[in-house]
């Protein structure tokens, strides 16, 4: 189970104020504890609780209302969201081996996107570079780093409990996962929608941490290949947001190169864009 207690404090059940309710602060929709899907390599086959989920389409107020409540109950409420049709049930969470939240500690961003940046522009001793010049401007093959800290235009909070009305649907469900932030949620869940980009998440939580502290970045919903942010602090001037599209090329290359085919075209989409869209072929 990847689920660990704070340093310093011993271990309990994450799930406990599910157990035994909200001490009537707040009344949830029938839902049910989910596992790991995944085979472990480690022989356990009986692992514990990755998330709860509920059973019907939560409301925008309830998600409000457990945003305020996570700080106490260690709960972080996001939206999962599952095709069904094309993957079967459960598809989002635990499909690959979960690790814990000490893995996205190891990482730093800014060796994460080095890393990445680096492996996507290796260039083949007979084919040449993956991506031409004009697809990377306004940057070269090397790694321009990470982008400068944002300026607030509204409180995080605020902003995500007002944009998370527009992604409910009828497949979307109400997730808590015992995680402090929604940047972990991915390592945590064993999420597998970017699998065919990394092998892991953990990389791709270090960077959302960094989103959450220099953008105002807040998960809002999850699914399958998709994953969709509010951003509180984006960027507005042309070169600032160069390079954060740098960062989510890095991230999430197909997002960027499929819709726009450059990082210069897609920066232009994301100025004082307040939702951040990603999705993995």
């Amino acid at each position: 189970m990847p689920w660990e207690p704070p340093k310093g404090e011993t271990a309990a059940d994450p799930f406990a104020t599910l157990r035994i309710g909200f001490a009537g602060r707040v009344e949830l929709p029938t839902g049910e504890l989910l596992a790991e899907q995944s085979t472990r390599i480690d022989g356990n086959h009986d692992p514990g609780p990755l998330c709860w989920i509920s059973k019907e389409p939560p409301s925008a107020q309830l998600l409000a209302t457990l945003r305020a409540e996570s700080g106490s109950n260690g709960l972080w409420p996001l939206l999962l969201v599952d095709d069904t049709e094309l993957y079967g049930d459960r598809c989002t969470v635990g499909v690959v081996t979960p690790e814990p939240r000490a893995h996205i500690d190891k990482w730093q961003p800014g060796q994460v996107m080095s890393r990445i940046w680096d492996g996507l522009c290796q260039i083949d001793s007979e084919l040449g570079p993956a991506y031409d010049e004009d697809s990377l401007a306004p940057f070269g093959h090397s790694c321009p780093g990470l982008a400068p800290t944002g300026d607030l235009l509204a409180d995080s909070t605020v902003l995500a409990n007002q944009l998370t009305q527009r992604l409910l649907d009828e497949q979307t469900r109400l997730g808590l996962v015992p995680v402090p932030r929604g940047a972990d949620a991915l390592t945590v869940l064993g999420w597998s929608g970017a699998t065919n980009h990394v092998s892991r998440s953990a990389g791709l939580s270090a960077m959302l941490r960094s989103w959450e502290e220099r953008f105002g970045a807040r998960v809002l919903r999850l699914g399958p290949d998709r994953l969709d942010l509010s951003v509180a602090a984006p960027p507005i001037r042309a070169e600032h947001a160069a390079a954060v599209a740098a960062e989510h090329w890095t991230f999430a290359p197909d997002r960027i190169m499929q819709d726009t085919g450059s990082i210069s075209a897609y920066a232009e989409e994301i100025r004082g864009r307040r939702q951040w869209t990603f999705w993995w072929d």
